[in-house]
This record gives structure tokens, sequence and C-alpha cells, in this order.
């Protein structure tokens, strides 16, 4: 029953959009300018509704126009965007939010819930690498995420994150010590397959490799799991990203092997 009531709600606010879509040529001839703006947080809207829902099992007609409004394509407000675009130059989002209060919208929606009092005894938990060498702005980009998921609370994300760090880890060391495929015009196989990277850095890897390998065999179990729900918890997560930190660390330090 509520889901019959949550797509007749869903269906009641399509219907609204196209209403005033269907209006908006006559609108702009008269003179009516608003006409758009109103069709535009018509289909607001909807994309909300669905930002909100899991996935909808629909009839067909709906379901055309839900992925239509989804993906913006084929209604009347899609071509004025697209034509102001061309004329203009400038890209229109049909999703932007501007006109809320993201410190209000924060608490209202529980996402500040996220950063509680453990937030920042996590991220000190966490501190930073240190290694002998510099390292890629994006491997950087990477461990910043992983250590923002562990202070955030987000222990299955910090695991997934544990498991990118490994592997753009195993691939720089290998690029640096010359072990990768040096023509650019044929793709090196260890950039596809991270089993293939972790056996060739192996030698290399004289303390560390089998946690680190524990680790990547963890993140496979949240990321691939199909018959059951993963949690990690606050101290798997932990573990997982000094085992990870302790790899990176063997790779990057010069030889010197750390280990917990």
């Amino acid at each position: 029953m509520a889901e019959l009531s949550r797509l007749s709600e869903l269906a009641a606010l399509v219907a609204d959009f196209e209403q005033i879509d269907g209006s908006i040529v006559a609108a702009v001839r008269a003179g009516h300018l608003d006409v758009i703006e109103n069709a535009m947080e018509a289909k607001k809207k909807v994309k909300r509704y669905m930002a909100d829902c899991g996935p909808l099992n629909v009839a067909p007609n709906l379901a055309i126009k839900l992925k239509k409004i989804r993906d913006n394509y084929g209604y009347t407000i899609d071509r004025v965007i697209e034509a102001v675009e061309r004329t203009t130059g400038t890209q229109m989002s049909q999703e932007s939010e501007e006109g809320i209060d993201y410190i209000e919208a924060l608490f209202s929606r529980g996402t500040a819930d996220y950063v509680d009092d453990s937030f920042y005894r996590r991220k000190n938990q966490i501190g930073t690498l240190v290694v002998s060498q510099s390292l890629p702005d994006h491997f950087g980009h990477h461990f910043d995420n992983l250590r923002e998921c562990y202070a955030l609370g987000l222990f299955n994300a910090s695991v997934i994150y544990c498991r990118a760090v490994i592997e753009t880890g195993c691939f720089e060391s290998l690029r640096r010590r010359g072990r990768l495929n040096r023509d650019h015009k044929v793709d090196d196989i260890r950039e596809f397959s991270l089993k293939a990277l972790m056996r060739d850095v192996k030698p290399f890897v004289k303390v560390n490799f089998d946690k680190a390998d524990a680790v990547i065999k963890k993140a496979d179990e949240v990321l691939h799991s199909k018959r059951k729900r993963i949690m990690i918890s606050e101290q798997e997560a932990f573990d997982a990203i000094q085992d990870t930190i302790a790899m990176v660390e063997e790779l990057f330090s010069g030889g010197q092997a750390k280990t917990r």
C-alpha cells in the first residue's frame, strides 16, 4: 500500500511537471517568462523525489517519463535549456540547488550525523603517510579520501579506498622501478589487474605483503558481496588502514620496512 502511495505521489509530480512543460510555448509567446523557472522547479521536484527512492518498479509509460526527466531529454524545457546554452555559451544545470540553506539541509536530512564527537579522534588516528619519496597527486587524492571516509565513520568505504591506495601504490612502485611496459601505445595488463600488480610487487615487500593482501580480500568482499550484507566495524577499518599505510611506506621508504 505504501509503495502504491509513493508511486501515486511520484506520478502526480510528473503530471504537474508535464502540465507546466506543455504550457511553455504559449506562455512565452504571451510574455510570461516565469514559466521557464516554474517548469524547472516542477521538474526538480521529480528529480528530488527520485533521488530519495530506491529502485523503482513502474509501468512502462511512467518509466519512460522518469528516464527522460532524469536524463534531461524529450521535454520542451530541455529544448529551451539547450537553446539558451547554444546562444550564451554557458552550461546550465537542471539539478542545482542554489536556493537551499546547506547548513540547515545537512542537519535536517541527517548528513551532519556523520560528524560525531569521534570525528577528530579518527582523523588524528590516521595522521599521514611517512615516506622518503614524493608521491603523485592522484595517490594523495586517494589517501585523502580514505582518511576522510574513516573520520566520517564510513568504514565500508574506508576499506574500499584502502584497496585503491594499495593498487595505486603498487602500480607507481613498479613504474618507478622500470617494471612496467614503457611503450605508451601499448597498455600494460597490470594497469587492469590488481592480482598481477601484487604478484609483481611482492619481491619488494618483505614484511607487509600478506596483511595488504588480506585488506584487498576484505575490500573485495565489500565490493562483490552477492549473498550477504558486509558491515565493516571501526576497528576492522582502522586495522585495514594501518596495514595499507605499512604496505605503502615499505614501498616508498627507501627499503625501510615498517610493520605494526
